[in-house]
C-alpha cells in the first residue's frame, strides 16, 4: 500500500479507536454545530430555488427538522420521520439525505425499509422535486431525485460506517491476540516456575537436608568441644538455609508463602551487625572506621530500600573476605555524604586462591542491588587488597 494510503488508514484507525481529547472536543462541537448548519444550508438553499424567502410555515418545517436531528442517536424514528415531512413541506431533501447517510452509517434496525421508503417518495408523487433541481444546479432527469437524495448518501454513509466497523474489529482481533499472547506468556512462566521450584526442593534442599541432619549427628556423637560447637554451627546454619530454601520454593510455586505479595514477602538480609557478628566468629576481624563505627544507615536517615542494599552488600563483601582471605583483617569504612552514604570494604588478597568453589555472581548481584535503588558499587584489586566500594542515594 502506498505511504499516502497508510498514512489514511492510521488516521481513521486512531479516530475511531483511540480518538485524543481534541479530537474528541471537535467531534462534539460538530455534532452539536451539524444541524443548525444543515438548517441554515437548507433555508438558504430553499430561498435560492424559490426566488422568494420562505414562509413562517416552511421557516417552523426546517427549524423542525433541525431539532430532530440532534435525536438521531436516542430516538431515531423522530428525523426519519421528520425527514420526509420537511420535504413535503418545503422542497428541501437536505434532511433526507443527512438520515439516510446516518442510517447507511449505523443499520439500525429496519434501516433497508426506511431507504426503500424515501426512494419512492419523489415517484408516487409525495414529495416535489428537490429544490437543487429547481435551483438549476443539477442538469438531471427528474426521476434521479431518489439517487440524489437517497442512494448516494446512504452509500457515503455506508462506506463511512463500514470502516468504523472494520477497524474496530480489526482492533479487537489484535486485542484479543495480545491477550492469547500474555496469557500463553504467564503460562509458560508459570511452568518455568514449577519446574525451578521441584529442581529447588529435590536438588538443594535434600542435599542441605542432608548436610544438616550428618552435622547434628557429628555434634551428638563427637567428644572434642570445639569440633562439636563448629558441628553445631553448620547444623544451625545449614537450617537456616533449608528454611530460606523452603521460603523460595514457595515463592516460586506462588504458594501460601509467596506467590503475589511478592516484595513484601522478601526475605530481608542479615542486618549490618548480624553480618560483622558472623563474620568475627568465623574468625575474621573487622576494624571499623569513621561512621561504619555505628548503625550507618539510621545515622543517614536511610529509606528501607537503600538500608536493605546496604546490608546486603555488606553481607557479601564480608563473606567473599571470610571464604578467599580467611582469618585476615578487613577494614569497613563508612562516610555520610550530603546526598549519599559510601561504604568501603578493604582486605588483604591471599596468597593462594581459595579451594572453596564460588560461583562468580555474588558481585554481580550486589551491584544489581545497588542499582536497584540508584547506588553503584566498583571493586577491584589496589596495592595488594581488594577494595569493594559502594554507593547509595540518601
Amino acid at each position: 500500500m502506498p505511504v499516502g494510503g497508510t498514512d489514511r488508514v492510521r488516521w481513521i484507525e486512531r479516530l475511531v479507536d483511540a480518538p485524543s481529547d481534541r479530537t474528541r472536543r471537535v467531534l462534539r462541537i460538530a455534532a452539536l454545530a451539524a444541524p443548525p448548519v444543515v438548517t441554515l444550508w437548507s433555508t438558504w438553499y430553499d430561498a435560492l430555488a424559490a426566488r422568494a424567502a420562505p414562509d413562517a410555515a416552511q421557516l417552523l418545517a426546517f427549524l423542525a427538522g433541525g431539532l430532530s436531528l440532534y435525536l438521531v442517536r436516542r430516538l431515531p424514528i423522530v428525523p426519519v420521520v421528520v425527514a420526509p415531512l420537511v420535504w413535503a413541506a418545503t422542497g428541501s431533501c437536505s434532511f433526507v439525505m443527512v438520515t439516510a447517510a446516518v442510517l447507511g452509517a449505523r443499520r439500525p434496525r429496519g434501516w433497508l425499509l426506511v431507504l426503500a421508503a424515501y426512494t419512492v417518495l419523489h415517484p408516487l408523487g409525495l414529495v416535489p422535486v428537490p429544490c437543487s433541481f429547481r435551483a438549476g444546479h443539477v442538469s438531471l432527469p427528474d426521476e434521479t431525485a431518489p439517487l440524489l437524495g437517497v442512494v448516494l448518501p446512504a452509500l457515503v454513509g455506508g462506506a463511512v460506517g463500514e470502516a468504523a466497523r472494520l477497524v474496530a474489529v480489526r482492533e479487537d482481533r489484535l486485542r484479543l491476540a495480545a491477550e492469547i499472547a500474555a496469557a500463553r506468556a504467564a503460562d509458560a512462566v508459570a511452568h518455568e516456575r514449577l519446574r525451578l521450584s521441584r529442581d529447588m526442593h529435590d536438588v538443594v534442599g535434600q542435599n542441605v537436608s542432608r548436610m544438616t541432619l550428618h552435622a547434628s549427628a557429628i555434634a551428638s556423637r563427637t567428644a572434642d568441644a570445639e569440633a562439636r560447637a563448629l558441628a553445631t554451627r553448620i547444623a544451625d546454619t545449614g537450617a537456616d538455609l533449608l528454611e530460606d530454601v523452603h521460603f523460595v520454593v514457595g515463592l516460586l510455586r506462588g504458594g501460601d508463602r509467596g506467590g503475589d505479595r511478592g516484595a513484601a514477602d522478601a526475605r530481608a538480609p542479615r542486618s549490618w551487625q548480624e553480618s560483622i557478628e558472623a563474620a568475627e566468629r568465623d574468625g575474621t576481624t573487622v576494624r571499623r572506621h569513621g561512621a561504619a563505627v555505628g548503625p550507618i544507615a539510621r545515622t543517614a536517615h536511610l529509606g528501607a530500600a537503600s538500608s536493605a542494599v546496604l546490608d546486603a552488600v555488606l553481607a557479601e563483601a564480608l563473606h567473599n573476605a571470610s571464604k578467599h582471605a580467611p582469618g585476615a583483617t578487613v577494614d569497613l569504612h563508612g562516610a555520610v555524604l550530603p546526598d549519599a552514604v559510601r561504604v568501603v570494604v578493604e582486605n588483604p588478597v591471599a596468597g593462594q586462591a581459595s579451594a572453596l568453589p564460588s560461583g562468580g555472581h555474588g558481585l554481580a548481584v550486589a551491584a544489581e542491588r545497588a542499582a536497584t535503588v540508584g547506588g553503584r558499587l566498583t571493586h577491584g584489586v589496589h596495592g595488594g587488597r581488594f577494595r569493594l566500594e559502594l554507593e547509595v542515594p540518601r
